[in-house]
């Protein structure tokens, strides 16, 4: 290859997408064997960024100077061939005294995160997804999402954004969490792992590239979910649902569905039933009926929930708002095969009539007009809740 190949092409700027099919790249390392305008350039663990859909690697800017920088000394010296290994500087950032796992190459070459101040900040540093359930889980803290993969976790004294890589792994910037409490680092720490140097994400886009793509309708359902429960927490004091682990995988891995089978039919109503249905907390709910002197014996998750709605809703329609909760859950009821054909039939005439679809209706209508109303009775159920 030619010397000048090397050099970025003329207004060219380097990013975290493929110039070819836009999809995210992420950081490699590979060991780099070429003839450079007559002279022989090796270089071992050369950072590259790469993509996985094109089998393609991008030289970041950082690498291309590398082996301008070889080349020249070659030449200067009069040398055929130049041979390095190169050593990970694995330098350390003096943001906090927490011995954070992260790795420095991420924040030198991965595109958009190195700047002339505050060296260091956007430096990616990764977490198993548990941590976002271990902050769920206590009474103090409220993990929000703007979507399913880029939200925050947030205290009344603090918050901290967040990303989740298609890895499933957890970003937070380490210039971000050194302004946290010192006790909320160790907390971090426990579930802090190695970089697997994968930050395309929703979480990227947005505080990185500033683009805000039109979310989809089950990032708009799943914001909206959370949206209402921090709504809650704010007028009731208590949190109503929970996020465990099956719920948060299935949120992360759940997409529209594309074709119309018995099985898809049951994944979708199940998994929407789990996610919307089932994650809210029957204890809790139960706590707060029996504190404004109700009976929540018998009462399931829906009937709790609506109860409670009801001691705020100063006339409200409160069963109106909650009606495509219960075509939800009456949806798997038919698609799971949990009763007799003949009845299914009838819940599922039930579901499309108060769906206000036809009656031969197939799984992705029922599927997009469910999710629409789920997500109006979130937007309807947070005014009214904010305004109460």
């Amino acid at each position: 290859m030619k010397l000048s190949e090397v050099f970025p092409p003329q207004g060219h700027v380097q990013s975290l997408y493929c110039d070819i099919c836009r999809k995210n790249l992420y950081l490699a390392f590979t060991d780099f064997y070429e003839d450079v305008s007559g002279i022989h350039i090796s270089i071992q663990g050369l950072p590259v960024l790469r993509c996985d859909a094109c089998k393609r690697d991008h030289l970041p800017d950082h690498s291309r100077f590398v082996i301008i920088e070889h080349h020249r000394l070659a030449t200067e010296k009069g040398a055929p061939s130049v041979k390095v290994t190169r050593r990970k500087p694995n330098k350390k950032f003096n943001f906090t005294n927490i011995p954070f796992l992260y790795d420095s190459d991420d924040y030198q070459y991965l595109p958009g995160l190195e700047r002339p101040f505050d060296e260091g900040f956007l430096t990616p540093v990764f977490f198993n997804r548990e941590v976002l359930l271990k902050y769920d889980a206590s009474p103090t803290y409220r993990v929000r999402f703007a979507s399913t993969t880029y939200g925050d976790i947030a205290q009344d004294n603090f918050y901290i954004s967040f990303g989740i890589n298609k890895n499933g792994k957890v970003i937070m910037w380490l210039g971000d969490i050194a302004k946290l409490p010192e006790a909320e680092q160790y907390y971090l720490r426990s579930e802090n792992i190695e970089s697997d140097h994968l930050i395309g994400s929703e979480f990227y886009d947005g505080q990185i590239e500033c683009v805000f793509t039109e979310p989809s309708q089950e990032n708009k359902l799943f914001s909206l979910r959370s949206a209402f429960l921090e709504s809650c927490f704010k007028k009731l004091g208590k949190k109503i649902a929970h996020l465990d682990y099956e719920v948060f995988n299935l949120a992360l891995a759940f997409n529209a569905p594309v074709i119309d089978t018995e099985r898809e039919r049951r994944h979708v109503a199940d998994t929407l039933n789990k996610i919307y249905v089932e994650s809210f907390d029957n204890g809790a709910l139960g706590s707060i009926i029996s504190q404004t002197g109700g009976d929540p014996k018998g009462l399931g998750s829906i009937k709790r929930l609506q109860a409670v709605l009801e001691t705020i809703a100063n006339g409200a329609d409160i069963p109106k708002f909650l009606s495509p909760f219960y075509v939800l859950y009456d949806l798997r009821v038919a698609y799971s095969h949990l009763t007799s054909a003949e009845k299914a039939k009838k819940i599922l005439e039930s579901v499309m009539q108060r769906l206000g679809i036809a009656s031969a209706s197939g799984l992705m209508e029922v599927y997009g007009r469910l999710s629409q109303e789920l997500s109006s009775s979130f937007e309807k159920l947070i005014k009214i809740i904010d305004t109460r």
